[in-house]
């Protein structure tokens, strides 16, 4: 019989980038950086978000691309890059369906195993590696905002080696989540939650480390967080109010069901089907039928 920790590992590789994906990824990639650098004076170009992290849930997550040029070149308004990258790409990428600015990204829609691609320009405002490297992004209003994408990822990486891979996979179960229930909220934020716990506490298990994070979130009315590489502002959970309150109603659902799944996984064979039916209610019938301990 499928025990639980198998049905969470079989869940998230079915739903684990596969190798034709990737390849469509590199592929799309070497077009956009060839279009992008004849364009611009580019100091980097680079991977960034879920792909990057190991933590994205197809067919949901995005591919994000971090575009950093030279700091000579940044117009006072963030609106004015953005707007120029979409009219390169739009004239360029024939192979893009539709291109569109969706601050703080130029994002391309394809049709393919990979649909959405964002690309964020950035300019450095100070650091000299990626461990502290700070660059601007647009903000609302042509505004500009700081961000840390090299740094993160490498507390992402080096929180998920101290716990055997197992960060970026609750990192991913609050993902499918969140795209199974259509929930407002960040997945840089969720992903931040879970490495920051994996900071905090020595060891990790799905059921038990789940309840916690998303009690903590709860109690806190999924309030701005720290950064806790400390080189950036703090890290928002959704883009407004409104958002923020359906999130919130969204995690209370969540906590109900994963309190169930845990108290029925407790009781052993006799809640097998409640167990069932509780995980399910988290992450829909695609997850696989399994058996509580004994």
């Amino acid at each position: 019989m499928t025990a639980l920790w198998e049905a969470i590992d079989q869940y998230l590789a079915d739903r684990a980038p596969k190798d034709w994906e990737k390849a469509e990824v590199r592929r799309y990639r070497q077009r956009i950086h060839e279009i992008l650098n004849s364009e611009f004076r580019l100091m980097s170009f680079f991977q960034s978000g879920s792909f990057q992290h190991g933590t994205a849930v197809t067919p949901h997550s995005d591919v994000d691309y971090m575009v950093r040029i030279h700091f000579e070149d940044k117009p006072n308004s963030s609106n004015t890059i953005l707007d120029k990258m979409r009219d390169v790409l739009k004239r360029e990428l024939w192979e893009a369906n539709k291109v569109f600015v969706a601050r703080p990204t130029v994002t391309l829609q394809f049709t393919g195993f990979v649909t959405n691609y964002e690309i964020t320009p950035a300019y450095l405002l100070r650091g000299d590696s990626d461990e502290n490297r700070v660059v601007l992004i647009p903000d609302s209003g042509g505004e500009w905002r700081e961000a840390a994408p090299q740094a993160h990822n490498k507390f992402v990486a080096e929180m998920d080696r101290k716990h055997t891979g197992d960060v970026r996979k609750i990192a991913r179960l609050l993902k499918a989540w969140k795209y199974e229930h259509a929930v407002p909220i960040s997945s840089f934020y969720l992903e931040m939650r879970c490495a920051e716990y994996g900071k905090n506490n020595a060891n990790i298990w799905a059921l038990s480390t789940l309840r916690t994070i998303v009690g903590s979130m709860i109690s806190n009315g999924l309030a701005a967080m720290n950064d806790p590489t400390k080189l950036v502002s703090r890290i928002t959970a959704c883009s407004g109010e409104s958002n923020r309150l359906t999130a919130i109603t969204r995690l209370r659902a969540l906590k109900k069901h994963l309190d169930a799944a845990y108290g029925a996984w407790l009781a052993g064979e006799s809640k097998r089907w409640e167990m069932n039916q509780a995980l399910r209610a988290v992450w829909g019938t695609g997850f696989p039928y399994c058996d509580p301990r004994s």
